[in-house]
């Protein structure tokens, strides 16, 4: 109601002076039609492409392993992914990780999966180590990995963009661990599951800087002991790591309604397009097209990041504006291209696009036309007409 409001108030704007010599008598009609945009981001599979290299450390969660001190615990860890953005939404990415794991076992009980006895205990007592009290466990491992990751920022904001100096993104997967036969450990393979968080820093549109927290979540064999009551292994890792995107980076977004919804806003508008040609009386027909309960019109709206916009469901609105200035002839107006969501030279660009209707297709004076580009504090890819 604000956008029909301030439309409506530009058109007695725009009459005022014409309207000091001769009364006019003017009616407005207002008719919302609702349309169900359908919003796609597109890219070439060889776009929004990275690699990102990681170091860190890894920590083991099993049964007896909280008995070490953490220094104990941590050990170091790498990763090295590949990884593509599908969608300002959504991501995926393969990996390696791994080095070494370092745990604990108090000799509480439990069983040794395809041993009868522990096999690490059995290596270290043939070396001399005193086990009676417990041993260290130590292992080398790697892990395949297979992510789905969310933009947290696109998901809880309503605009989509990939510019953001900031990243926050939230990933869940599996991995495949499989730990190397050495010093009584099995060469043995494990299903994970994947959660986590990653921060990035974007110090240029191509590097960045990456934070990534995570957890493997696997059965309780992993570690080669399963203890009494235990069910899990968990393996934590941390890590900070270069990100290094390649490829076009960016999406076109692509707005399309239904067919059946397209014909029927293409029917009402010739209908429109025909009144106001066949009655007489001054008249303006403000056409307002709501997309989801958003006002998209009066204002010229255009592509994201572009000059162009659907003509099809916009043109009656650039024909109001010629209208105006048609039947004012001592009026001027203003195009002003919102810069709010866009360069200056995108919004000038814009505004030029549609002053060059005005003049081309409705024979206005260039002259009569001011181009502007201005924030118009609205986060929105628009053109506004002000009439003066």
């Amino acid at each position: 109601m604000k956008k029909i409001a301030i439309l409506s108030l530009l058109f007695v704007a725009a009459t005022a002076t014409y309207a000091q010599e001769k009364r006019v008598e003017t009616r407005t009609e207002v008719d919302n039609i609702g349309v169900e945009y359908k919003t796609k981001y597109v890219s070439a599979p060889s776009s929004n492409l990275y690699i990102q290299g990681s170091f860190g450390g890894t920590m083991l969660f099993g049964e007896d392993d909280s008995k070490l001190s953490f220094s104990e615990r941590l050990r170091p860890s790498f990763s090295i992914v590949f990884g593509k953005k599908i969608t300002p939404l959504l991501g995926a990415r393969i990996g390696l990780e791994g080095n070494s794991l370092r745990g604990w076992n108090s000799n509480n009980g439990g069983s040794y999966p395809n041993h009868q006895s522990d096999p690490r205990k059995d290596y270290l007592d043939s070396k001399g180590v005193d086990t009676s009290n417990g041993y260290e466990q130590d292992y080398r491992y790697f892990s395949v990995n297979a992510d789905v990751i969310l933009d947290l920022l696109n998901a809880f904001e309503g605009k989509k963009r990939t510019d953001r100096k900031w990243e926050l993104d939230a990933y869940g997967g599996i991995g495949i661990l499989t730990t190397l036969e050495r010093k009584g450990v099995d060469n043995k393979t494990s299903f994970a599951g994947r959660v986590g968080l990653a921060t990035t820093y974007n110090v240029t549109d191509r590097i960045g800087i990456n934070l990534d927290l995570g957890t493997a979540i696997t059965g309780a064999e992993f570690d080669g002991h399963v203890g009494k009551g235990e069910t899990f292994d968990f393996v934590n890792t941390i890590k900070v790591g270069v990100k290094w995107r390649f490829g076009k980076q960016g999406f076109k977004t692509v707005y399309s309604i239904s067919s059946e919804q397209y014909a029927a806003l293409s029917n009402y508008m010739s209908t429109v397009s025909t009144e106001q040609m066949e009655k007489g009386e001054p008249e303006e027909k403000v056409v307002v097209i709501a997309a989801k309960d958003k006002l998209l019109i009066p204002y010229v709206v255009f592509h994201e990041g572009k000059a162009t916009f659907n003509e099809e469901l916009q043109m009656v609105n650039i024909s109001n504006a010629a209208k105006i200035i048609n039947e004012n002839p001592d009026c001027t107006m203003e195009i002003i291209g919102n810069t709010n969501s866009t360069t200056k030279e995108i919004a000038e660009q814009r505004a030029n696009a549609v002053k060059e209707i005005l003049v081309k297709r409705y024979s206005i004076a260039p002259e009569r036309i001011v181009v502007k580009a201005e924030d118009m504090n609205e986060d929105n890819q628009t053109v506004h007409f002000i009439t003066k």
